[in-house]
């Protein structure tokens, strides 16, 4: 059995997974494959996982996850293509209407460090103050609860 230890990108906590496989080549694995438990050694959750977490697999199981970029149209359209037309609609963008006419809207799901990047790439390199998160509409519900609960 096969086993890698990662993250689960469900938040920004980053407790540690172990998922294994009875597959040796893990190129042709798909979610039925795999066993997902929590890292009992890992010092942010030691082995528990939240119910997003425990189901962290479920979302490899979708049939319509986008696994390529694509355009509008739906059309396939492959790695190298796909940054290019971003970089140069960004560029378009910004000499057009300024760089306050961009935005980056980012997960909440990632970690510090991704966070620090994007902020560092919409601010230093795309001049661009607007940069915001799902975090603030998604955790909206969960701070009103907790004002009514805690006070």
């Amino acid at each position: 059995m096969s086993v890698v230890q990662s993250s689960c990108a469900y938040c920004g906590v980053g407790c540690g997974i172990s998922v294994s496989s009875n597959k040796a080549d893990w190129t042709d694995v798909d979610a039925a494959d795999l066993v997902l438990v929590g890292d009992n050694n890992h010092p942010a959750n030691y082995g528990h996982l939240c119910a997003k977490g425990e189901r962290l697999l479920d979302s490899l199981a979708q049939p319509n996850v986008l696994r390529y970029p694509k355009l509008r149209s739906g059309i396939p359209l492959e790695w190298d293509k796909a940054s290019t037309l971003i970089a140069d609609t960004f560029a378009q963008t910004i000499a057009e209407h300024g760089p306050d006419s961009v935005a980056l809207y980012l997960s909440g799901q990632l970690l510090t460090e991704d966070y620090y990047v994007a902020n560092k790439f919409a601010k230093g390199f795309l001049k661009t103050a607007n940069v915001d998160t799902n975090s603030r509409l998604c955790m909206s519900s969960a701070v009103s609860a907790m004002q009514r609960a805690f006070g």
